[in-house]
């Protein structure tokens, strides 16, 4: 029960920060999370699946208000993808980009604990 109200807190963090700084809070938001949790196991994971998960809430709103469906299409055809694959592709992004800035936030959090 912790762990999914973790995610989704850290869920909520992730969109709103996305919403008003953009992709690159991400990565903040996944170092800050990682630093303040680097003695649970897990919290890398959790941070990725976090950031998928408001990036999809994000784009779902975004899906309500406009024509994500076309421009999927039209991105799609651009890269040669099928357009749910520019959708997987883009909520695969953030949680790549929250794992890999975690695993970096906390081993450095470690390597500052050891000196």
């Amino acid at each position: 029960m912790m762990q999914l109200s973790r995610l989704i807190l850290l869920a909520t963090a992730f969109a709103i920060a996305t919403f008003v700084v953009g992709w690159w809070a991400v990565p903040i938001v996944a170092a800050v999370y990682a630093a303040i949790s680097s003695a649970q196991r897990g919290s890398a994971i959790l941070s990725g699946f976090a950031a998928m998960l408001g990036w999809a809430a994000l784009l779902a709103i975004t899906a309500a208000r406009g024509p994500v469906g076309t421009l999927a299409a039209e991105l799609g055809g651009v890269l040669n993808l099928k357009p749910i694959a520019v959708i997987a592709v883009t909520i695969a992004f953030p949680g790549l980009l929250a794992i890999s800035a975690a695993v970096v936030a906390r081993a450095l959090t470690a390597r500052g604990n050891q000196v």
